[in-house]
């Protein structure tokens, strides 16, 4: 049975700011309905309305709930390019669209040493989504519009498709510390990276 698609990332980009605000109440409280408790309290994502605050911090959560004791830990503590890479991972473990989208597309483009990204990728991409998936055909027009400007946003932010007009795509350097935590849980989400079959191996021999 295939899994159904969700695209409630269209509320946001990357969300990195709010989604480590979050993360590091949770890290502190250790209890969801607390963090949420202090976070609207408090108006820490800093939003107009209590709707808007209450929207984005489902949205952070549904993210971080993905993450290991582990990983969140390091999400609070890490540098500004190692919380992009954690963020992202929980990202593509939360969205299957997102997920399918690197891997099928971007990781498939690399490997095949086609570094530039092609509206004809994504519009290819979106026709098979439509026949497994009635979900995302049953979106409005200006939906689907917004889910691929989201998309390629949160690409540009994550740094693996660039900001100019060319539209390369960049596999990611993961950082060792997040490189272990992946190759202790399951090494193939490097492949949200773009790694190759080789890399991976690689990364399983030294720190799997």
């Amino acid at each position: 049975m295939t899994t159904r698609y969700k695209f409630s990332f269209t509320a946001g980009s990357l969300l990195l700011n709010e989604t480590i605000k979050v993360a590091e109440v949770y890290v502190k409280t250790g209890n969801w309905e607390k963090t949420r408790e202090h976070v609207m309290h408090t108006n820490l994502l800093q939003k107009n309305t209590e709707s808007a605050a209450s929207r984005f911090y489902l949205e952070s959560q549904r993210r971080l709930k993905t993450l290991s004791t582990e990983e969140l830990s390091l999400l609070v503590e890490a540098r500004l390019e190692e919380q992009k890479q954690i963020v992202f991972l929980a990202i593509c473990r939360y969205y299957g669209f997102i997920r399918d989208f690197v891997t099928q597309i971007l990781r498939e483009n690399v490997l095949t040493m086609r570094r530039t990204f092609r509206d004809s990728d994504y519009y290819r991409f979106s026709e098979e989504v439509s026949i497994e998936h009635p979900e995302y055909e049953a979106l409005r027009e200006s939906t689907k519009k917004k889910v691929r400007q989201v998309l390629l946003n949160l690409l540009r932010e994550v740094g693996i498709l660039s900001s100019g007009p060319e539209r390369k795509i960049t596999p990611v350097q993961v950082s060792s510390e997040v490189c272990r935590l992946i190759a202790s849980k399951n090494p193939k989400e490097l492949r949200y990276f773009l790694y190759t079959d080789q890399q991976i191996k690689e990364v399983v021999e030294q720190y799997g």
